[in-house]
């Protein structure tokens, strides 16, 4: 994976590796020239015209498990735990062990994290890393029903692609890659849901996890041939900005999927249902005002109450016109109505915990697609989802 890694800091690529600990693994189902940058295995560039075969299946059946990655540029040096790339600067407080035992093979004395990047992200890492660890329901049929929908791919069609997830959590959408042959997948996260998302994915090794910022991506731009995000970007401290960084990853050709919320009254809603969503937006605003000041504890016990009010609400929702219009005040309270009352749970607790929680239009997101030079945009199905491709070179005319 390190052909692809590139330094969040300065965005140089490769970084140089010292590896503290080293596991072979099962031979990897992998034929031909993987890398197309950098061979971390001969330690070399890799032509983009070259023909010779690599010893891929061979280096991809090694696993780091602890090592540390420097940056010749800017001096800047990410551990790897547990298998997975660390490039949060606040790695030295989710592992102070780690960094004690190792002291002495880094090359400058780590430091705290930034301010900065405490006041923007703790709070949602912190969140996300509660929440992915606490809640272990899943639904893997669903899952994979969500991910084609969102992305628009075709089940069966993945393989010798290389895709890209912003916001993996605990790997739910990876996971469907395992019904993927020959497809390899890259999932980022904030939060140590990564620890998660590698235990339930790491027989897989074309599925690679990293623990980092959507905001400043510690991977090589141009290198993926997919880039998707169900349900993140909008939990980041701009939905705008985070989809410009993971758009920068998308080689020429190349798609990019994206799912995040709609504003609470869509503008083609009209009359009492206009009134009642923008009745809605107020009521649960107010309501996350609180909630996300709340121990990440406490807010979990007060969730167990959407488990029979969501149910109630399922059957408000599915109640004749009459019935609904007399009881929707009982609606105002967002929650989840899923049939399985352990992922209403979870949904609700997703809904009043995150920091950030920005709502969008469709028009509006389709507009950042072609500011970033997207074609085919494409936003059919549930909103706000929207899908697009990046326009590739033109052949030269003779």
């Amino acid at each position: 994976m390190r052909d692809l890694l590139a330094c969040p800091q300065c965005g140089a690529h490769p970084l140089e590796l010292t590896v503290l600990t080293e596991e072979t693994c099962a031979p990897a189902p992998v034929s031909g020239k993987r890398c197309t940058a950098f061979c971390s295995l001969q330690d070399e560039a890799v032509s983009p015209r070259e023909s010779t075969m690599r010893p891929c299946a061979t280096c991809y059946s090694k696993e780091i498990r602890e090592g540390i990655l420097h940056c010749v540029k800017c001096a800047g040096e990410y551990p790897v735990i547990g298998g997975i790339p660390r490039f949060n600067p606040d790695a030295l407080d989710d592992f102070p062990e780690f960094f004690a035992q190792h002291r002495a093979r880094f090359r400058r004395p780590p430091a705290a994290a930034a301010a900065e990047f405490q006041s923007l992200h703790r709070s949602t890492k912190k969140s996300f890393g509660f929440q992915w660890l606490r809640y272990r329901v899943t639904d893997h049929q669903e899952n994979r029903d969500h991910f084609y929908r969102r992305t628009a791919a075709r089940p069966g069609t993945l393989g010798g692609h290389l895709f890209f997830e912003a916001g993996c959590g605990m790997g739910r959408y990876l996971k469907v890659f395992t019904d993927e042959p020959g497809a390899e997948v890259v999932g980022l996260d904030l939060s140590l849901a990564v620890n998660r998302a590698r235990e339930e994915n790491q027989a897989n090794p074309l599925i690679h996890v990293v623990q980092g910022n959507i905001m400043h991506l510690p991977l090589r731009p141009g290198a993926f041939d997919h880039a998707y995000s169900i349900g993140v970007l909008h939990h980041t401290p701009s939905t705008r900005r985070a989809f410009h960084s993971m758009a920068r990853l998308v080689k020429p050709g190349g798609r990019i999927s994206i799912w995040v919320y709609h504003v609470w009254r869509p503008p083609n809603l009209r009359g009492i249902a206009a009134l009642h969503a923008t009745a809605k937006g107020v009521v649960t605003d107010a309501l996350r005002a609180i909630t996300t000041r709340l121990p990440h504890s406490v807010l979990h016990y007060l969730c167990y109450l959407a488990i029979p009010a969501g149910w109630m609400q399922a059957r408000i929702w599915a109640a004749p016109a009459p019935i609904k219009a007399l009881l929707s005040p009982l609606l105002l309270v967002h929650l989840s109505i899923h049939e399985n009352s352990d992922i209403r749970l979870l949904d609700t607790f997703d809904w009043y915990s995150p920091q950030y929680q920005w709502k969008h239009t469709v028009r509006e997101v389709k507009g950042w697609f072609h500011e970033e030079g997207f074609e085919d945009v494409d936003s059919t199905g549930f909103e706000v989802s929207v899908r697009g491709r990046r326009k590739a070179p033109e052949a030269p005319s003779f």
